[in-house]
């Protein structure tokens, strides 16, 4: 498409786009991703291993004259913020490496397999206007290096320290690539990061572009903010959406601006709140977050989602302080984890993959299929089929899926055909076709053992 601007308007761009590196830029210092998880949820958060590249808070914070107590914390959302800069030394003017994404031993699963997703638009801070304005049309940031999972996957227990699927170099490509501008999302929105290894550690860097919608690298000076959050094929809750800032030429004294202007004064510890006691006792059951009757791992699982969040006690969520001490903590996971005998609270070792967190699973005694994950062209469903017949199955219920996985079962409608590369029915896994032959009815096709 031809866009028709003026002799002004391309000298301006020109020039923005040809800026010399400052002298004076702000510290090269970093902030990693560490990803770690907990029972069926995956966690972000500040790296903070000491003596470790990127994982420096403090000394980053120094470096630009924030508060020590004030956490780069967006005040608006709440979520984190991880700060880069597209002049460090590895990367020249307008490339950094930086984030990386790591995990320490055990914080993940063998063979894990960690994937972003891209959220939001490009927000970009313009020093004449001091002020965070969604990015300038002719700017983008492009990530490379994330893979796209292929068809193809392993199933030898040997060669996946125990899980039913994992992926090796073979399964994937490396050819696309996710756009972030200041209209949304382009290119694959969601794209592998890396394998955990045997011991569950990962360290991966990605590569950041700034550059403009020809793909040419440079951009006006000033700080750029994306969004994403992180995905596992191991665990059904993502992490909770973070932000990072790129640094794109400004000093340290006009990157502590911009970063002071996306964080509140006051985001430090909560304060404790004392809430009436009769709030508590109408819970029927302790650490019943959800209220559905019983404490197992979702329960678990959303407390340690309020306390990424940093909830404040409040009438409406006072079932997550499990312990009454008016915070919510890790101590309430904890706490809510040792209340629970169900199966579902304990940390799933290899191999273990609950309901939840498989793409389709058979009940033999109730009749019904369950798919967590149904890919309708781009868009993904959870459906349960009830069996009506022998190899017949009909559409119950169907809603948008608010769990994705990696390889998904797929629909096709112009075939009619309903691949499902993976179903569970008593601990066997097979890969399923089913054929629509019409009034919500599915016939079975083919069915085929994955072996061990």
């Amino acid at each position: 498409m031809l866009i028709n601007i003026s002799i002004t308007q391309t000298l301006s761009i020109l020039l923005m786009f040809a800026f010399a590196p400052m002298a004076t830029a702000a510290s090269i210092l970093h902030l990693d991703v560490e990803v770690w998880g907990e029972d069926g949820a995956l966690f972000a958060g500040y790296c903070q291993t000491p003596g470790v590249a990127g994982c420096d808070l403090d000394g980053l914070f120094a470096e630009l004259g924030l508060p020590e107590d004030n956490l780069p914390i967006e005040a608006a959302s709440g979520k984190l913020i991880f700060i880069a800069d597209f002049q460090d030394l590895s990367g020249g003017d307008f490339k950094t490496k930086n984030p990386g994404f790591r995990s320490v031993q055990s914080a993940l699963l063998p063979n894990e397999l960690l994937s972003y997703r891209a959220l939001g638009h490009l927000r970009y801070w313009d020093t004449m206007q001091s002020a965070w304005v969604q990015a300038p049309e002719y700017v983008q940031i492009a990530l490379y290096g994330g893979l796209e999972a292929l068809d193809g996957l392993a199933t030898d227990y040997a060669a996946c320290a125990g899980q039913l699927l994992c992926f090796d170099a073979d399964n994937f490509n490396t050819e696309s690539a996710t756009v972030f501008s200041g209209d949304g999302i382009s290119g694959s929105p969601e794209l592998v990061v890396d394998l955990t290894n045997q011991s569950g550690i990962l360290h991966t860097h990605l590569s950041f572009f700034l550059e403009n919608r020809q793909g040419e690298t440079g951009g006006p000076t000033g700080a750029y903010l994306i969004e994403m959050q992180l995905l596992s094929n191991a665990r059904a809750i993502p992490s909770t959406p973070f932000l990072i800032l790129f640094n794109a030429g400004l000093d340290s004294r006009q990157l502590s601006e911009a970063i002071s202007a996306l964080v509140a004064t006051n985001n430090t510890n909560p304060p404790i709140v004392t809430l009436p006691d009769n709030l508590v006792n109408s819970l029927s059951i302790l650490g019943d977050v959800d209220l559905d009757g019983d404490v197992d791992r979702m329960d678990v699982a959303l407390i340690l989602l309020a306390e990424q969040n940093r909830e404040v006690v409040q009438a409406d969520n006072i079932m997550f302080d499990v312990d009454g001490d008016g915070l919510i903590n890790r101590q309430d996971a904890h706490h809510a984890k040792s209340l629970c005998n169900l199966r579902l609270c304990r940390i799933p070792e290899a191999g273990q993959i609950d309901p939840v967190m498989q793409v389709a699973v058979f009940d033999s005694n109730t009749g019904q299929l369950a798919l967590n994950d149904v890919q309708i062209n781009t868009l993904h469903y959870q459906a349960v089929l009830q069996q009506t017949g022998e190899n017949l199955f009909t559409l119950q219920t169907h809603d948008s899926a608010r769990t994705r996985y990696t390889l998904p079962a797929k629909y096709n409608a112009h075939s009619g055909l309903l691949e499902i590369p993976a179903l569970s029915v008593e601990n066997r896994y097979f890969r399923v076709i089913l054929r629509n032959i019409g009034n919500f009815t599915f016939q079975l096709e083919t069915i085929e053992e994955i072996e061990n």
